[in-house]
């Protein structure tokens, strides 16, 4: 395994997190080095001051927007040719300013096709046609209901399309309507937001399984503290980096000899993990692999390395790929938020003892969440289930309270 043996930081793979103040739940931490000096380092400071949605959202949007921009112009021998297009997912609650971010970011100027919404795959397939060949463009739908609630339609082509253009084919064809489709080098990229509840009301599980769900790579974090008055952002120097983008030399990218030794061995680490995975879990990660490839190429892309890829872009990227793994999982942990409410809230009130350096108090735990259980005794009995379980430990604190622990207490 690569644990300590990078010199990005003295865990290669941090699983340090956040806590979402909204919903006390420990969130996966979006990596500091992956905001590398040049276009992400840029964006990042430009919004400072302009909105209190996650850095991680803002990364997120920049990158769909910067694939976007590349389209086929550099790309990777992974089996097939891989380019750098992206399906990216935001998700968190609501209120967490998601929209602001990707909205931003889809509104970024330079000429690049932006679809709003979803429609059906024949409309997708229409704008398409309307794009030269190998040129990106961005399908921006400000909530990922837009697409998963049509595609559920019967006969609908949207997520077939979505599902086989994503692999950026020379060629997609739609037979079977009035006016046939005949689409050249298609390759679309997609940015959307979404509420894990409106996820998982839309979305099934099988659809990790089939295809669709395991091309999106999913983001959260927690909000900013709050802006009274927000700056607005100069995003001018954004808008040149894209347009260096989109007229860069068509080249194919490769590995510098560093990051070849450090791809070998981090692949190898990652298969090895992937066995001790249920089916479930492996299904939903199974294209982080390529998704770091397709940001290191965005990183030397930017950074005007190509066509090589150098040791530390490559690095950063698998901090990103980790990141995105963690969030996945983070994801499927809220299939069923709201369903069971005792188990909800013993999940609260295990995030809550482990967001708090360790160890608290209950009745500490008890004032935080008051706003997620009906009574005391609603409280009490998701309390009493999880230290039964093992998953939390207690001891008296005086005054009739109680030292929490995740942690066996002396």
């Amino acid at each position: 395994m690569l644990r300590d043996e990078h010199p990005l930081g003295e865990d290669f793979f941090s699983k340090a997190k956040p806590i979402d103040p909204e919903t006390q739940r420990i969130l996966p931490e979006f990596p500091e080095v992956a905001w590398r000096s040049g276009i992400f380092d840029d964006y990042r400071k430009a919004n400072q001051r302009a909105t209190e949605a996650s850095d991680a959202f803002h990364f997120a949007s920049l990158w769909a927007r910067s694939a976007a921009a590349l389209g086929r112009r550099v790309y990777f021998h992974y089996g097939m040719k891989l380019y750098p297009n992206v399906y990216i997912v935001a998700f968190g609650t609501t209120g967490d300013r998601k929209t602001t971010a990707t909205r931003q970011a889809a509104e970024l100027g330079n000429g690049l096709k932006i679809i709003s919404g979803g429609g059906s795959g024949e409309g997708l397939a229409d704008e398409f046609s309307r794009v030269q060949p190998g040129e990106g463009a961005l399908i921006h739908t400000e909530e990922l209901s837009q697409i998963l609630r049509p595609g559920r339609w019967d006969g609908s082509t949207l997520i077939p399309f979505l599902t086989q253009c994503f692999d950026c084919p020379e060629r997609y064809e739609m037979k079977f309507r009035k006016s046939p489709v005949l689409l050249e080098q298609p390759t679309p990229s997609l940015l959307a937001g979404v509420t894990p509840e409106w996820f998982w009301r839309d979305f099934r599980v099988n659809d990790f399984q089939g295809g669709f769900g395991n091309r999106m790579f999913f983001f959260t974090g927690a909000p900013k503290p709050p802006l009274p008055v927000p700056e607005s952002p100069d995003l001018h120097a954004i808008c040149r980096s894209l347009a260096a983008l989109s007229s860069i030399e068509r080249c194919e990218a490769r590995l510098d000899a560093r990051g070849t030794a450090l791809w070998e061995k981090f692949y190898r680490a990652w298969r090895e993990d992937e066995q001790q995975q249920d089916s479930l879990t492996s299904a939903v990660v199974r294209r982080i692999l390529p998704y770091i490839l397709k940001l290191a190429m965005l990183y030397a892309a930017s950074e005007g390395t190509l066509p090589e890829i150098q040791f530390d872009q490559l690095a950063a990227a698998i901090r990103v790929g980790r990141y995105g793994e963690a969030c996945a999982k983070e994801l499927l942990s809220l299939q069923n938020t709201g369903t069971n409410p005792r188990k909800e809230l013993e999940r609260r009130i295990l995030a809550s003892v482990c967001g708090s350096a360790g160890v608290t108090t209950k009745r500490d735990v008890y004032r935080r969440l008051w706003r997620h259980y009906s009574d005391a005794e609603a409280f009490n009995r998701a309390f009493d289930s999880l230290q039964r379980a093992g998953e939390i430990f207690t001891k008296p604190a005086g005054r009739g309270s109680f030292w929490v622990s995740t942690e066996p207490l002396d």
